[in-house]
């Protein structure tokens, strides 16, 4: 189910906080882990007991690692061991699911004929959420070997840590750290301004989704779909408004899991921080799901060493990463591209050949070089990827720079957006806070505003439908 379809908007969220805010506390627990298993099997069926059996296992095998410590088997710790396992367990779905068609397109490209199989007889169907809630158990099991947090004790609270619905198919990726106190209900009461905030969040979000990222949207899947002639115009219009809709599709989804999660007292943390007006890369991967740096960073990057070696194996680790990220988001080549690309950029300002920050207008040139690589990113495959930018760069002579169905592709509505999205996501901090004050300068009519703001996008999904989360195909 999504959060923007209206069986979400006009079913389940009313009648999931109707009933919650009537029902006595000691029952909101329950309703809450009910209500979210629920949302999980519409969209997942028969594969919710991979998630379910996992929350068993991960928190019985907390408990064995506790109980383990300081025991050894040979010369390993007995506790590590029993983390490897668990790290393993967490794994082997994924890589089955999500990653074995892929190893086999691999084999095939390579030994073509003698490949042992079509990659495509497979069929595999990626379980709903699988790449987040992997990353979740893997993050608490390795919190607790590290003493960082003591395993729970109560099952029914660690189930709705991972099956808490406003996260678990797309994220944040919240650390049990961060909400564990948050998760007995004596510390979560009703409060009024909770309700407030977390509504208007849920609102924002939504209008990011409905109003700016769907019909940005619908022009890239123009381009890509290949029914269009391809222009040097179309091209570099389907990879600017590619370049903000997954801003405004991921970073509206992350603002309607905060705002759900804040009604119930929940309090999840920041996703996305401006990233387009960032001054580097480096400085992207800070601002841009930022839940997600950090799980690379802490559980990948600094075990594999950091930055605490050699300048080449700083390098190294960078690419690692940024190749694993890729491939995180998905297993296809133009992920692996993705990734690598991000990687060597990094790589780049970590030497100082890279120093973008000493540049007039130093976010618009991060800005290029990341649209220019969510080109891939959105590619179906590597061909088109291909495609696509010598039709930007005008490299292809068969590629005019624009033809006559263009028109259709420049619509007032469209550029309008395309202007309204630069606004937002590129003017710099002090200017952005300058016309936010100015905008809301009487606080009481914030309510109005969003009232608005969901009766138009309500009407929009009535009206026009509504396209899935761009993360829920990871």
């Amino acid at each position: 189910m999504v959060f923007s379809s209206p069986a979400f908007l006009f079913v389940f969220f009313p009648l999931f906080f109707g009933l919650y805010f009537l029902l006595p506390r000691a029952l909101r627990n329950a309703w809450i882990l009910l209500s979210s298993v629920l949302f999980y099997a519409l969209g997942a069926g028969p594969f919710t007991l991979l998630p379910l059996g996992l929350v068993a296992a991960n928190w019985a095998l907390s408990h064995l690692i506790e109980r383990l410590r300081d025991r050894r088997i040979g010369a390993l710790p007995a506790d590590r061991l029993a983390l490897w396992l668990g790290v393993a367990m967490n794994l082997i779905p994924l890589l089955l699911f999500k990653y074995l068609v892929f190893f086999a397109q691999i084999a095939a490209d390579f030994l073509g004929p003698m490949a042992a199989f079509d990659p495509a007889k497979l069929g595999w169907i990626l379980p709903l959420g699988i790449s987040f809630y992997s990353f979740h158990f893997i993050s608490y099991l390795v919190d607790v070997y590290q003493r960082h947090i003591p395993a729970e004790r109560s099952v029914a609270k660690f189930a709705i840590y991972i099956f808490l619905f406003p996260h678990l198919v797309a994220g944040p990726i919240v650390r049990f750290a961060e909400i564990k106190s948050q998760l007995g209900i004596e510390r979560r009461g009703l409060v009024g301004r909770d309700v407030y905030w977390g509504l208007l969040i849920f609102i924002v979000g939504l209008a990011k989704k409905i109003l700016i990222a769907d019909p940005l949207g619908s022009v890239v899947d123009v381009v890509h779909s290949g029914d269009l002639h391809l222009s040097t115009y179309s091209a570099w219009l389907a990879a600017l408004c590619y370049s903000f809709q997954i801003y405004f599709d991921f970073s509206g989804y992350t603002d309607m899991a905060i705002g759900m999660a804040r009604m119930m007292g929940f309090r999840f943390p920041q996703n996305f921080d401006r990233p387009y007006t960032s001054h580097s890369v480096t400085e992207f991967w800070r601002r841009w799901h930022m839940t997600l740096s950090r799980w690379f960073r802490d559980y990948l990057y600094i075990p594999l060493g950091g930055n605490r070696g050699s300048a080449q194996r700083t390098y190294f680790n960078l690419l690692v990463i940024f190749v694993l990220c890729g491939l995180w988001h998905g297993a296809a080549y133009t992920f692996l591209v993705w990734g690598l690309g991000h990687g060597l950029l990094l790589v780049l300002e970590r030497a100082k050949l890279l120093r973008l920050q000493n540049l007039p207008a130093a976010n618009l040139w991060v800005f290029a070089l990341v649209t220019l690589l969510w080109v891939p990113f959105r590619s179906k495959d590597l061909a088109t990827t291909g495609k696509l930018l010598k039709a930007m760069f005008g490299l292809e002579p068969s590629v005019p720079l624009w033809v006559e169905a263009n028109r259709m592709l420049a619509n007032p509505k469209i550029l309008f957006l395309l202007a309204l999205a630069a606004l937002i996501c590129l003017i710099g901090r002090p200017t952005f806070d300058k016309l936010r004050s100015f905008s809301f300068k009487t606080p009481a009519l914030m309510p109005v505003y969003c009232a608005a703001l969901y009766f138009l996008a309500c009407i929009s999904v009535v009206e026009s439908g509504f396209n899935p989360f761009i993360y829920f195909q990871f």
